[in-house]
């Protein structure tokens, strides 16, 4: 790692700030690429604020030649225009391990990949969720690129899930309900993978829905859940799930009102970034918001939390 600066920066760091680095990847330029976005893609899931800004995100290549490199870091680094396009983040570091921890994996790649894609088409910021905003988005468009938007972030989300195969999996012959009831047999199927990738299946997560009931909402079946304690019961009205609850609770959506030909419900497939919706949770090895919009430890080492597969789904309850 080398350290970087900008000549013309107006404020002098603290004494016991860290300059800027910039790494140096000893590979071809497509592997080097390759690194570099995956590295952007992971910092997006873990920040849950995509960098639609950030248009630097290829390597170049630094010559051997030293004399070469001083005028590359001169020309580059340290000119205005192309310094101001690096990101700052707290967090990087943290995006440089999943991502070196993801490398060898290639489906571990693509599902930080496909959830970081859903986060870029559709995206709220973490703390938009606190409930005292209420319902501080549309539910109903007549936009049909909207929906398709919407529909897209939902699907995108859903496949890194299946990516990291913690879908619930059942079928004609072994259904997921029995009278209202999880199958025991479905349950403990996608409990014991769950398990298997160190993820806790008795812990809850709230699912953000607001407002007045949709007639998407109510078309979720079984209901699921039950009240989060902040709920009000009116404006606020999030659920309590578990993760096998929220997973299904994405199938379904996927399954039924994204993945195929759109129907009347399909207009509470809002485009609405930086408003209230499913949790889009982070994901792996990082933060998401809690049912208080603030940040904490997720922990789940290699998998992407329940919620993505429902990116921007709460829009449409």
């Amino acid at each position: 790692m080398t350290e970087i600066s900008h000549p013309a920066a107006r404020i002098t760091p603290p004494e016991d700030s860290i300059a800027g680095q910039l790494m140096v990847i000893d590979a071809d330029e497509t592997t080097a690429n390759n690194v570099v976005g995956l590295i952007c893609a992971a910092s997006n899931i873990i920040e849950g604020i995509p960098m639609r800004e950030t248009t630097l995100r290829r390597a170049f290549e630094l010559p051997e030649n030293p004399t070469e490199q001083l005028g590359v870091f001169r020309d580059v680094f340290r000119s205005r225009g192309f310094f101001e396009q690096f990101s700052h983040s707290f967090d990087f570091p943290l995006a440089v391990a999943l991502a070196a921890t993801a490398w060898p994996d290639k489906a571990f790649v693509y599902a930080i990949h496909k959830l970081s894609r859903s986060l870029e088409t559709e995206s709220i910021t973490w703390w938009s969720t606190h409930p005292r905003y209420g319902q501080i988005f549309d539910k109903h468009s007549e936009l049909y690129s909207s929906h398709v938007s919407t529909s897209i972030a939902i699907n995108l989300a859903f496949s890194a899930i299946e990516e990291l195969k913690l879908q619930v999996k059942s079928s004609a012959t072994k259904a997921r309900f029995l009278a209202g009831d999880w199958n025991p047999a479905v349950l403990k199927d996608v409990q014991e993978r769950l398990q298997n990738e160190g993820i806790d299946v008795g812990q809850k997560m709230n699912w953000i829905v607001r407002g007045d009931k949709s007639i998407l909402e109510e078309s979720i079946k079984p209901t699921l859940g039950a009240p989060a304690p902040y709920s009000d019961g009116q404006v606020v009205r999030d659920v309590e799930l578990s993760i096998p609850e929220a997973l299904h609770f994405s199938s379904f959506i996927r399954n039924f009102m994204t993945a195929h030909g759109f129907s009347e419900v399909s207009a509470f497939l809002v485009s609405v970034p930086k408003h209230v919706e499913s949790n889009e949770s982070v994901v792996i090895q990082g933060e998401r918001p809690d049912s208080m919009g603030t940040r904490r430890q997720c922990g789940l080492p290699r998998t992407v939390h329940a919620t993505t597969a429902a990116a921007c789904a709460i829009r449409a309850t």
